[in-house]
Protein backbone atom coordinates (compact mmCIF):
# COMPACT_ATOMS: atom_id res chain seq x y z
CA UNK A 1 0.00 0.00 0.00
CA UNK A 2 3.06 2.40 1.17
CA UNK A 3 4.46 1.67 -2.83
CA UNK A 4 0.48 2.44 -4.41
CA UNK A 5 0.74 6.07 -2.66
CA UNK A 6 4.36 6.70 -3.83
CA UNK A 7 3.28 5.85 -7.19
CA UNK A 8 0.29 8.39 -7.12
CA UNK A 9 2.17 11.02 -5.78
CA UNK A 10 5.25 10.60 -8.28
CA UNK A 11 2.17 10.70 -10.95
CA UNK A 12 0.73 13.64 -9.85
CA UNK A 13 3.90 15.47 -9.62
CA UNK A 14 4.91 14.80 -13.29
CA UNK A 15 1.22 15.59 -14.21
CA UNK A 16 1.55 18.70 -12.43
CA UNK A 17 5.08 20.05 -14.34
CA UNK A 18 3.82 18.70 -17.48
CA UNK A 19 0.42 20.73 -17.38
CA UNK A 20 2.53 24.34 -16.51
CA UNK A 21 4.90 24.04 -19.02
CA UNK A 22 4.10 26.98 -20.85
CA UNK A 23 6.08 28.38 -23.92
CA UNK A 24 8.17 31.53 -22.95
CA UNK A 25 8.40 34.31 -26.05
CA UNK A 26 10.42 36.45 -24.79
CA UNK A 27 9.76 40.58 -25.62
CA UNK A 28 12.16 41.69 -28.40
CA UNK A 29 12.37 45.33 -28.63
CA UNK A 30 13.39 46.22 -32.47
CA UNK A 31 15.63 49.22 -33.08
CA UNK A 32 13.41 52.02 -35.69
CA UNK A 33 17.42 52.67 -35.89
CA UNK A 34 19.05 51.05 -39.05
CA UNK A 35 22.52 51.06 -39.52
CA UNK A 36 24.55 51.49 -42.20
CA UNK A 37 26.56 48.53 -43.44
CA UNK A 38 29.83 48.80 -45.43
CA UNK A 39 31.18 46.05 -47.34
CA UNK A 40 33.93 45.77 -49.80
CA UNK A 41 37.45 47.27 -50.04
CA UNK A 42 40.17 49.07 -52.23
CA UNK A 43 41.51 46.58 -54.70
CA UNK A 44 44.76 47.44 -55.61
CA UNK A 45 45.22 45.33 -58.72
CA UNK A 46 41.27 45.25 -60.06
CA UNK A 47 38.20 47.16 -59.85
CA UNK A 48 37.06 48.68 -56.34
CA UNK A 49 33.19 47.98 -55.29
CA UNK A 50 31.98 49.05 -52.25
CA UNK A 51 28.53 47.67 -51.12
CA UNK A 52 26.49 50.12 -49.24
CA UNK A 53 23.08 49.00 -47.12
CA UNK A 54 21.43 49.24 -44.15
CA UNK A 55 20.26 46.95 -41.61
CA UNK A 56 17.12 45.53 -41.21
CA UNK A 57 14.37 45.18 -38.30
CA UNK A 58 15.32 41.82 -36.35
CA UNK A 59 11.23 41.20 -36.00
CA UNK A 60 10.29 41.79 -39.71
CA UNK A 61 11.75 39.19 -42.03
CA UNK A 62 13.27 41.84 -44.32
CA UNK A 63 15.99 42.03 -46.91
CA UNK A 64 18.65 44.63 -46.09
CA UNK A 65 18.05 47.83 -47.61
CA UNK A 66 20.29 49.28 -50.06
CA UNK A 67 21.87 52.99 -49.83
CA UNK A 68 21.42 54.43 -53.24
CA UNK A 69 22.50 57.32 -54.17
CA UNK A 70 25.21 58.05 -51.99
CA UNK A 71 28.29 59.98 -52.68
CA UNK A 72 31.32 57.50 -52.76
CA UNK A 73 34.96 58.45 -53.10
CA UNK A 74 38.28 57.15 -51.74
CA UNK A 75 41.44 59.51 -50.71
CA UNK A 76 44.71 58.88 -50.59
CA UNK A 77 47.47 60.68 -48.02
CA UNK A 78 48.76 61.87 -51.62
CA UNK A 79 45.93 64.17 -51.69
CA UNK A 80 44.13 62.26 -54.90
CA UNK A 81 40.79 61.74 -54.90
CA UNK A 82 38.54 59.08 -57.19
CA UNK A 83 34.65 58.92 -57.46
CA UNK A 84 32.80 55.56 -57.39
CA UNK A 85 29.79 54.95 -59.41
CA UNK A 86 26.86 53.74 -58.20
CA UNK A 87 24.03 51.48 -59.35
CA UNK A 88 20.15 50.87 -58.00
CA UNK A 89 21.46 47.50 -55.63
CA UNK A 90 23.90 50.60 -53.34
CA UNK A 91 27.08 49.31 -55.22
CA UNK A 92 29.36 51.61 -56.35
CA UNK A 93 32.31 50.52 -58.42
CA UNK A 94 35.55 52.10 -59.91
CA UNK A 95 38.74 51.62 -61.29
CA UNK A 96 41.16 53.60 -58.94
CA UNK A 97 45.35 53.42 -59.81
CA UNK A 98 46.61 52.91 -56.63
CA UNK A 99 50.14 53.66 -54.72
CA UNK A 100 51.28 51.25 -53.15
CA UNK A 101 53.25 53.61 -50.68
CA UNK A 102 50.32 55.67 -49.71
CA UNK A 103 47.49 55.41 -47.99
CA UNK A 104 44.18 55.55 -48.72
CA UNK A 105 40.22 56.22 -46.95
CA UNK A 106 37.01 55.85 -47.90
CA UNK A 107 34.60 58.94 -47.81
CA UNK A 108 30.77 58.46 -48.26
CA UNK A 109 28.01 61.08 -48.14
CA UNK A 110 24.40 59.57 -47.59
CA UNK A 111 21.77 60.78 -49.74
CA UNK A 112 20.15 62.35 -46.51
CA UNK A 113 23.34 64.42 -45.97
CA UNK A 114 25.17 62.11 -43.30
CA UNK A 115 28.98 62.03 -43.89
CA UNK A 116 31.46 59.09 -43.21
CA UNK A 117 35.02 58.68 -43.25
CA UNK A 118 37.09 55.38 -42.35
CA UNK A 119 40.57 55.45 -40.74
CA UNK A 120 43.66 56.14 -43.30
CA UNK A 121 44.73 52.30 -43.75
CA UNK A 122 47.91 50.64 -45.93
CA UNK A 123 47.79 48.72 -49.00
CA UNK A 124 48.70 45.45 -48.04
CA UNK A 125 51.09 43.10 -51.00
CA UNK A 126 49.09 39.84 -50.90
CA UNK A 127 51.17 36.93 -51.00
CA UNK A 128 50.42 34.12 -53.97
CA UNK A 129 47.99 31.07 -53.39
CA UNK A 130 50.37 28.29 -53.44
CA UNK A 131 47.93 25.75 -53.85
CA UNK A 132 43.70 24.76 -53.65
CA UNK A 133 43.97 21.21 -52.37
CA UNK A 134 41.01 19.42 -51.58
CA UNK A 135 40.35 15.42 -50.14
CA UNK A 136 37.65 13.19 -50.03
CA UNK A 137 35.81 13.63 -46.48
CA UNK A 138 32.92 11.70 -45.55
CA UNK A 139 32.19 10.82 -48.65
CA UNK A 140 32.19 14.59 -49.89
CA UNK A 141 34.77 16.79 -50.66
CA UNK A 142 36.81 18.81 -48.14
CA UNK A 143 38.48 21.96 -49.76
CA UNK A 144 41.34 24.02 -48.72
CA UNK A 145 44.46 26.96 -49.63
CA UNK A 146 47.82 26.73 -49.16
CA UNK A 147 50.14 29.69 -48.94
CA UNK A 148 52.88 31.09 -47.17
CA UNK A 149 55.07 34.34 -47.32
CA UNK A 150 58.60 34.18 -47.08
CA UNK A 151 59.12 37.93 -46.12
CA UNK A 152 57.14 36.81 -42.80
CA UNK A 153 54.82 40.09 -42.32
CA UNK A 154 51.71 38.76 -43.91
CA UNK A 155 50.51 36.87 -40.81
CA UNK A 156 46.52 37.32 -41.37
CA UNK A 157 44.32 36.26 -44.21
CA UNK A 158 40.80 36.25 -45.61
CA UNK A 159 38.94 34.20 -48.53
CA UNK A 160 36.36 33.85 -50.59
CA UNK A 161 35.35 31.95 -53.37
CA UNK A 162 33.41 31.48 -56.52
CA UNK A 163 31.91 28.07 -57.58
CA UNK A 164 31.17 26.61 -61.30
CA UNK A 165 29.27 23.35 -62.04
CA UNK A 166 27.56 21.66 -64.71
CA UNK A 167 24.33 21.32 -64.60
CA UNK A 168 23.56 17.93 -67.95
CA UNK A 169 19.60 17.25 -67.99
CA UNK A 170 18.93 13.51 -66.99
CA UNK A 171 16.27 13.57 -69.87
CA UNK A 172 15.97 14.56 -73.30
CA UNK A 173 12.43 15.69 -74.93
CA UNK A 174 11.83 15.02 -78.81
CA UNK A 175 8.81 17.46 -78.76
CA UNK A 176 8.47 20.98 -78.60
CA UNK A 177 4.26 21.65 -77.67
CA UNK A 178 2.38 24.56 -78.55
CA UNK A 179 -1.12 24.84 -76.08
CA UNK A 180 -4.01 26.66 -77.29
CA UNK A 181 -6.88 27.38 -74.71
CA UNK A 182 -7.27 27.67 -70.86
CA UNK A 183 -6.18 24.76 -68.97
CA UNK A 184 -8.40 24.86 -66.13
CA UNK A 185 -11.08 25.74 -67.79
CA UNK A 186 -10.77 24.65 -71.37
CA UNK A 187 -13.66 25.66 -73.62
CA UNK A 188 -13.31 24.40 -76.09
CA UNK A 189 -10.89 21.66 -74.73
CA UNK A 190 -7.60 21.80 -74.69
CA UNK A 191 -5.52 21.58 -78.00
CA UNK A 192 -1.96 20.59 -78.67
CA UNK A 193 0.11 20.53 -81.17
CA UNK A 194 3.70 18.12 -81.27
CA UNK A 195 6.41 19.16 -83.71
CA UNK A 196 9.95 18.19 -83.86
CA UNK A 197 12.07 19.77 -80.90
CA UNK A 198 13.49 23.11 -81.53
CA UNK A 199 16.95 22.06 -80.26
CA UNK A 200 17.55 25.49 -78.16
CA UNK A 201 14.39 25.05 -76.45
CA UNK A 202 15.74 22.90 -73.50
CA UNK A 203 19.68 23.25 -73.73
CA UNK A 204 21.97 20.61 -73.17
CA UNK A 205 24.07 21.95 -70.57
CA UNK A 206 23.94 24.53 -68.05
CA UNK A 207 25.96 26.00 -65.37
CA UNK A 208 25.27 26.34 -62.41
CA UNK A 209 27.16 28.85 -59.85
CA UNK A 210 27.38 30.64 -55.65
CA UNK A 211 29.80 32.49 -54.13
CA UNK A 212 30.74 32.29 -50.33
CA UNK A 213 28.76 33.23 -48.09
CA UNK A 214 30.57 32.99 -44.95
CA UNK A 215 33.62 34.82 -43.62
CA UNK A 216 36.91 32.35 -43.90
CA UNK A 217 39.60 33.44 -41.67
CA UNK A 218 43.48 32.29 -41.53
CA UNK A 219 46.27 33.30 -39.48
CA UNK A 220 50.06 32.32 -38.84
CA UNK A 221 50.52 34.20 -36.17
CA UNK A 222 51.28 31.35 -33.80
CA UNK A 223 53.85 30.20 -36.19
CA UNK A 224 57.27 30.91 -36.36
CA UNK A 225 56.63 30.98 -40.18
CA UNK A 226 54.00 32.79 -42.17
CA UNK A 227 52.90 29.67 -43.60
CA UNK A 228 48.97 28.63 -44.03
CA UNK A 229 48.30 24.35 -44.63
CA UNK A 230 45.33 23.16 -45.67
CA UNK A 231 42.82 26.25 -44.19
CA UNK A 232 39.45 25.08 -44.88
CA UNK A 233 37.42 26.96 -47.34
CA UNK A 234 34.34 24.79 -48.00
CA UNK A 235 33.26 21.60 -47.59
CA UNK A 236 30.54 19.73 -50.30
CA UNK A 237 28.57 17.19 -49.19
CA UNK A 238 28.34 13.47 -51.05
CA UNK A 239 24.13 14.73 -51.41
CA UNK A 240 25.15 17.51 -53.37
CA UNK A 241 24.68 18.36 -57.51
CA UNK A 242 27.73 20.14 -57.78
CA UNK A 243 30.40 17.22 -58.83
CA UNK A 244 28.10 14.97 -60.32
CA UNK A 245 30.05 16.11 -63.91
CA UNK A 246 32.27 18.79 -63.22
CA UNK A 247 32.91 21.24 -60.79
CA UNK A 248 35.46 24.38 -60.65
CA UNK A 249 36.23 26.69 -57.77
CA UNK A 250 38.28 30.16 -57.88
CA UNK A 251 39.79 31.46 -54.89
CA UNK A 252 40.45 34.82 -53.34
CA UNK A 253 43.24 35.62 -51.13
CA UNK A 254 43.34 38.86 -49.27
CA UNK A 255 46.01 40.00 -46.98
CA UNK A 256 44.60 42.05 -44.15
CA UNK A 257 45.99 43.76 -40.96
CA UNK A 258 45.36 42.47 -37.22
CA UNK A 259 42.42 45.06 -36.55
CA UNK A 260 40.63 43.52 -39.35
CA UNK A 261 41.42 40.36 -38.67
CA UNK A 262 40.06 40.81 -35.09
CA UNK A 263 36.67 42.89 -36.52
CA UNK A 264 35.97 40.24 -38.64
CA UNK A 265 36.37 37.17 -37.09
CA UNK A 266 34.27 39.21 -33.76
CA UNK A 267 31.69 39.49 -36.91
CA UNK A 268 31.75 36.12 -37.82
CA UNK A 269 31.03 34.86 -34.08
CA UNK A 270 28.46 37.40 -33.27
CA UNK A 271 26.30 35.94 -37.13
CA UNK A 272 27.30 32.18 -37.67
CA UNK A 273 28.59 30.87 -34.89
CA UNK A 274 25.26 31.78 -32.29
CA UNK A 275 23.13 29.10 -31.13
CA UNK A 276 23.54 27.32 -28.33
CA UNK A 277 24.56 28.74 -24.51
CA UNK A 278 27.74 27.53 -25.44
CA UNK A 279 28.85 29.55 -28.67
CA UNK A 280 30.42 32.91 -28.44
CA UNK A 281 28.09 35.35 -26.92
CA UNK A 282 26.98 38.72 -29.20
CA UNK A 283 28.95 41.94 -29.17
CA UNK A 284 29.29 45.53 -30.37
CA UNK A 285 31.42 45.28 -33.33
CA UNK A 286 32.98 48.45 -34.23
CA UNK A 287 35.39 48.77 -37.06
CA UNK A 288 36.88 51.85 -39.09
CA UNK A 289 34.36 53.76 -40.23
CA UNK A 290 32.36 56.72 -38.56
CA UNK A 291 30.43 58.78 -38.94
CA UNK A 292 31.63 62.11 -38.96
CA UNK A 293 27.75 64.41 -38.70
CA UNK A 294 27.02 62.28 -35.39
CA UNK A 295 30.23 60.32 -33.67
CA UNK A 296 28.27 58.49 -31.65
CA UNK A 297 26.51 56.16 -34.58
CA UNK A 298 26.91 52.57 -35.44
CA UNK A 299 28.59 51.94 -38.65
CA UNK A 300 29.10 48.01 -39.47
CA UNK A 301 32.26 47.76 -41.67
CA UNK A 302 35.76 48.31 -41.77
CA UNK A 303 37.85 49.23 -45.10
CA UNK A 304 40.78 47.72 -46.15
CA UNK A 305 43.04 48.28 -49.45
CA UNK A 306 45.58 44.70 -49.98
CA UNK A 307 46.37 43.61 -53.63
CA UNK A 308 44.50 39.93 -54.41
CA UNK A 309 45.48 36.96 -55.64
CA UNK A 310 43.62 34.20 -57.39
CA UNK A 311 43.67 30.42 -58.28
CA UNK A 312 41.42 28.11 -60.18
CA UNK A 313 41.00 24.86 -59.59
CA UNK A 314 38.65 21.84 -61.42
CA UNK A 315 37.06 18.28 -60.00
CA UNK A 316 36.13 15.61 -62.38
CA UNK A 317 33.24 13.34 -61.31
CA UNK A 318 35.53 11.00 -62.20
CA UNK A 319 38.01 11.85 -59.05
CA UNK A 320 35.39 11.26 -56.79
CA UNK A 321 34.00 7.43 -57.84
CA UNK A 322 30.94 6.59 -55.98
CA UNK A 323 29.36 10.35 -55.57
CA UNK A 324 26.07 9.62 -54.00
CA UNK A 325 23.94 12.50 -55.01
CA UNK A 326 20.05 11.38 -56.69
CA UNK A 327 18.61 13.80 -58.29
CA UNK A 328 15.27 11.78 -57.67
CA UNK A 329 14.36 12.14 -61.40
CA UNK A 330 12.61 9.35 -63.10
CA UNK A 331 10.17 8.84 -65.98
CA UNK A 332 6.67 8.78 -65.52
CA UNK A 333 4.37 6.49 -67.47
CA UNK A 334 7.31 4.01 -68.89
CA UNK A 335 7.22 2.43 -71.57
CA UNK A 336 6.19 -0.47 -69.74
CA UNK A 337 3.09 1.54 -68.09
CA UNK A 338 0.11 -0.18 -69.96
CA UNK A 339 -1.43 3.56 -69.01
CA UNK A 340 -1.62 5.35 -71.94
CA UNK A 341 -0.90 8.72 -70.11
CA UNK A 342 -2.37 11.73 -72.26
CA UNK A 343 -0.60 14.71 -72.47
CA UNK A 344 -3.13 16.44 -70.18
CA UNK A 345 -2.60 13.96 -67.59
CA UNK A 346 0.95 15.02 -67.06
CA UNK A 347 1.36 18.70 -68.30
CA UNK A 348 2.84 20.99 -66.74
CA UNK A 349 4.20 18.86 -64.10
CA UNK A 350 6.28 16.99 -66.29
CA UNK A 351 7.50 17.26 -69.89
CA UNK A 352 6.69 14.86 -72.60
CA UNK A 353 10.01 12.73 -74.09
CA UNK A 354 8.68 10.42 -76.42
CA UNK A 355 5.58 9.00 -78.17
CA UNK A 356 4.74 5.74 -76.54
CA UNK A 357 4.06 2.65 -79.08
CA UNK A 358 0.90 1.89 -76.87
CA UNK A 359 -0.02 5.45 -77.15
CA UNK A 360 0.58 8.40 -74.76
CA UNK A 361 4.13 9.95 -73.74
CA UNK A 362 6.28 8.86 -71.34
CA UNK A 363 7.56 12.02 -69.57
CA UNK A 364 9.68 13.72 -66.94
CA UNK A 365 9.72 16.34 -64.33
CA UNK A 366 10.46 19.97 -65.94
CA UNK A 367 13.57 20.22 -63.86
CA UNK A 368 15.05 17.07 -65.47
CA UNK A 369 14.53 18.12 -68.87
CA UNK A 370 15.46 21.99 -68.47
CA UNK A 371 18.42 23.12 -66.81
CA UNK A 372 17.93 26.48 -66.32
CA UNK A 373 14.94 25.50 -63.93
CA UNK A 374 17.98 24.15 -61.38
CA UNK A 375 19.16 27.70 -61.54
CA UNK A 376 21.42 26.88 -64.50
CA UNK A 377 22.99 29.56 -67.04
CA UNK A 378 22.98 28.13 -70.71
CA UNK A 379 26.14 29.98 -71.72
CA UNK A 380 29.40 28.11 -71.30
CA UNK A 381 31.79 30.50 -68.71
CA UNK A 382 35.02 31.92 -70.51
CA UNK A 383 36.92 29.67 -68.26
CA UNK A 384 35.15 26.38 -67.94
CA UNK A 385 37.70 23.78 -69.85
Amino acid sequence: MKFFYQKVIIGFVILLIVQCKEAYEPAVQSSIQRYLVVEGFLNANGPTTIKISKTSSVLKNEEMQPEVGAQVRVESTGNSVHTLSGNTNGEYTANIPVNINEKYRLLIKTSNGKEYASAFVPVLKTPAIDSISWVREKNGVQIYANTHNPANNTRYYKWEYEETWEIIPEYRSKFDVEEFADLENPVPPVIYIFHPRDPDRFPRICWGSAKSSQIILGSSIKLSEDRIYLSPLTYIPPTSEKVVHKYSILVKQHAISREAFDFLQNMKKNTEELGSIFDPQPSESRGNISCLTNPDELIIGYFTANTVEEKRIFIKNEQVPGWEYDSGCFIKCPENDERPCKYEEIFPAFIPLYRKVGGGYTSADRKCVDCRLRGGDPVKPDFWQ
